[in-house]
């Protein structure tokens, strides 16, 4: 039988410790849950909207420092973090400081930065700030993430008040921060499934990187395969600024079952804060060599 520990004092609460590891006691209100996240950047399908169901993670291969922030909704009085990385994940320590803002805008230290010890999760008490938005800056990480690079990440960021404290009324909504982008990469990966006549599969890989100041360079391999009844089909990558008509890379073909690579290499400038779009393109033959166009969802990455 697994033996529980009861901690309780006037002013922390009262938490369970089992094995090592503390778990907040059920009651007290968890003032981070459901409320607004921003990142200084993220990975791809890894964005501050993951963290409770999978895990935030800065762009791949960005450079430290990285943050991420919460939006409280309204001024609190915070006393606690628990921050987490997923279960399965080795233990690993980051250095981060703990930073509170009023509005939004002006930030400042709450914590001075220091190394905490992720076993999976990590307790950090606060001096009882009032703050509405509370942003940890990622500056070192002692382990590597899944693919082996040493970004900032988070699958848990719990946010604990005063004793009983429950989320409250909802203040006047913020803006979306601005944010610092010094050079970075991140990895590419997408594709699609046209069936018209036959079948063809189109999927491109590679990695975007950027430069800080709105220029970008976009390299990979796009694949086009198709069934043995598929008709010819051509291929491409379209790309551009969102306020920016599509460009079109070069293009291939496929059909009768053969598959097709084109190595791509694109470059291009964007207006700071400007979001770079990505799709695939192609156009299958039909009947008499009448075809349609037909386009992906389009992939939106924020460089700049």
């Amino acid at each position: 039988m697994d033996t529980f520990v009861l901690l309780c004092s006037k002013e922390d609460g009262m938490a369970l410790e089992k094995d090592d590891v503390i778990v907040s006691l059920v009651g007290d209100a968890d003032l981070a849950a459901g409320r607004q996240m921003w990142a200084s950047s993220s990975s791809q399908g890894h964005g501050p909207d993951q963290i409770g169901t999978s895990w935030w993670e800065s762009a791949y291969k960005a450079p430290l420092p990285q943050w991420i922030q919460v939006d409280l909704g309204s001024q609190r009085t915070v006393r606690r973090l628990v921050l987490k990385t997923p279960d399965n994940w080795p233990a690993q320590n980051q250095t981060l400081t703990v930073e509170g803002s009023e509005d939004g805008s002006t930030f400042t230290t709450i914590l001075a930065s220091a190394r905490y010890d992720f076993t999976p999760q990590t307790i950090i008490d606060l001096p009882g700030a009032l703050v509405r938005c509370i942003r940890l800056v990622f500056t070192a990480n002692n382990g590597p993430g899944p693919w082996g690079e040493r970004g900032a990440f988070l699958s848990g960021f719990e946010v604990y008040g005063l004793p009983g404290e429950q989320p409250g009324a909802e203040g006047p909504p913020l803006p979306e921060p601005k944010k610092y982008v010094g050079p970075g990469r991140t990895s590419l990966s997408f594709g699609t499934v046209r069936s018209f006549v036959g079948s063809v599969w189109l999927n491109f890989k590679g990695e975007l990187s950027w430069d800080g100041t709105g220029g970008y360079t976009i390299d990979g391999t796009l694949e086009a395969s198709s069934s043995s009844d598929a008709r010819r089909s051509t291929v491409w990558l379209e790309y551009g600024g969102e306020s920016e008509s599509w460009k079109k890379s070069s293009e291939t073909e496929t059909s009768n079952g053969r598959t097709q690579k084109l190595p791509i290499r694109l470059t291009g400038k964007l207006t700071p804060g400007e979001k770079l779009e990505l799709r695939l393109g192609s156009w299958q033959a039909g009947v008499f060599g009448i075809g349609a166009v037909e386009n992906s969802e389009k992939q939106q990455y924020v460089i700049s």
